[in-house]
């Protein structure tokens, strides 16, 4: 996934969901919400996925604060059918309408075989794997789809139509080693734009478009991204307009409220989460022998280059977890101010890092490292 480069400090996986669950229950969540939320975000550092990790959590807090979204969501189950339902959220966190349909989709496919969930009223969910590898844990193959306000050009279009709509497909293995496939439509996800804006850093002349139609590298200028693949990514982000916006009753891409937009305005955000059980079909434990199998053949293909190595989707992510389990999350600096400040407001403690000694911003708790975010 298209990256950028900032000056970063460490902190513990833990330490980190501690400091999120806080400024969560100061925010009015129930506790058992705020945990779910602050663990999904956490996650998603730990994966490498910075751009839809703690670094959304100031956002949503701000939204709770203008009262766009609900703290404390009533949300819905409606079953439509043997196999089919609708998740209310509420205009709730979007992890939690998510997380509730998953739950929904594998209670409907351990009878039916298969469950599909939309969702309708909610709000951005963070990254899609997590509630797809939630229902690898199942035993059964799990899809997910959201999409967002317009920030993704058609292809040939100077302007834009759909979001970034992405999508997850998981399929379980062994030992936490899963096929997950989590990407958006777009060239790179809007929010590691927003967080190259966050720590004044530039992006590639190849992601985005201004609002005079011309590339950027500026990401404070970009009014839209292009599609991955040209027609292809954005025939598919079409399409997944269609499957979270027409089943659940969401307005499509061009009517959705934007994001960083009038943040007192309900997002309306659809999605559709589904179920398949494997052993409905086959052996789950077959099953993961296989995905075990094409794991280590796909994983034996000579590289085309020297040195380098074939990876499974999802194994980078698996990879950059266990390391950073060791060394720590990075969280960039200008972040951690952010954060910090939001914690003096809300009177909790914060993020404890050291003041730098020179004028250089780049200190960590222990040296000045830049990573890839």
């Amino acid at each position: 996934m298209p990256q950028i480069q900032v000056k970063s400090a460490l902190f513990d996986a833990d330490d980190l969901r501690s400091f999120c669950f806080q400024l969560l229950t100061r925010a009015n969540l129930k506790k058992e919400e705020a945990e779910a939320v602050s663990d999904s975000l956490v996650e998603s550092n730990l994966r490498g996925i910075d751009s839809h990790g703690i670094a959304r959590l100031p956002h949503y807090l701000e939204r709770i604060r203008q009262k766009s979204i609900n703290p404390r969501p009533e949300m819905n189950w409606d079953k439509l059918g043997a196999a089919v339902g609708r998740v209310d959220g509420d205009h709730g966190l979007g992890q939690l309408a998510m997380l509730k349909a998953a739950d929904h989709a594998v209670d409907l496919a351990r009878d039916s075989g298969a469950g599909w969930v939309s969702i309708c009223n909610s709000s951005h969910c963070g990254a899609l794997a997590y509630y797809g590898l939630k229902i690898a844990e199942q035993g059964m193959i799990g899809f997910s789809f959201t999409h967002v306000d317009p920030m993704v050009t058609p292809h040939g279009s100077a302007g834009p139509f759909c979001g970034t709509n992405p999508l997850c497909i998981t399929a379980p293995g062994k030992d936490g080693k899963s096929l997950c496939l989590d990407m958006a439509t777009s060239i790179t996800p809007w929010n590691t734009i927003a967080n190259a804006a966050i720590e004044g850093v530039s992006i590639p002349g190849d992601w985005a478009l201004d609002a005079n139609g011309r590339g950027t590298t500026d990401p404070n200028e970009v009014v839209a991204l292009f599609p991955f693949g040209g027609f292809k990514g954005s025939g598919l982000g079409l399409l997944i307009d269609v499957l979270c916006a027409l089943l659940g009753g969401a307005p499509i891409g061009p009517d959705i409220p934007k994001m960083y937009g009038d943040l007192s305005q309900k997002r309306l955000l659809g999605g559709l989460v589904g179920a398949i059980n494997i052993s409905h079909f086959t052996s789950v434990d077959s099953f993961q022998e296989r995905i075990v199998e094409i794991i280590q053949r796909w994983g034996a293909l000579q590289p085309l280059k020297e040195g380098d190595q074939v990876y499974y989707p999802g194994e980078p992510e698996f990879r950059t977890r266990e390391d950073r389990l060791k060394t720590g999350i990075p969280v960039g600096w200008q972040l951690v101010k952010q954060f910090n400040q939001l914690a003096l407001k809300c009177g909790v403690s914060p993020l404890e890092v050291s003041e730098p000694q020179t004028n250089d911003d780049s200190m960590l708790e222990t040296s000045a490292t830049e990573y890839l975010i």
